[in-house]
């Protein structure tokens, strides 16, 4: 399936809440999209949503997709965890 370009988002403090909620297409940001928030001064890339609405954003990895992959594993092996009801936490490896 041919997946289309989406430019970066911007992210502020107004839109913030409704960035990812799903109600719009445009507010379904797909994982590894990027996004620029507006008190960061670099693009990062949109890895998902946590059951409590918390949005977990990739700031480190830049554009090596092995360490963008890692987090997102690690977020859903979290995300699983959470719906086995267990506590959701996230462990990334910090090692450069």
């Amino acid at each position: 399936m041919h997946r289309k370009f989406q430019v970066t988002s911007f992210v502020d403090s107004r839109s913030l809440l409704t960035f990812a909620d799903g109600s719009l297409p445009s507010r379904n940001p797909r994982r590894g999209q990027w996004i620029m928030l507006a008190w960061f001064d670099k693009r990062s890339r949109f890895i998902g949503v946590t059951p409590a609405g918390a949005l977990c954003i990739d700031h480190s990895s830049g554009g090596n997709f092995r360490k963008f992959s890692e987090k997102c594993k690690a977020f859903d092996r979290a995300h699983r965890k959470h719906r086995a009801s267990k506590q959701l936490s996230f462990k990334f490896d910090t090692r450069a």
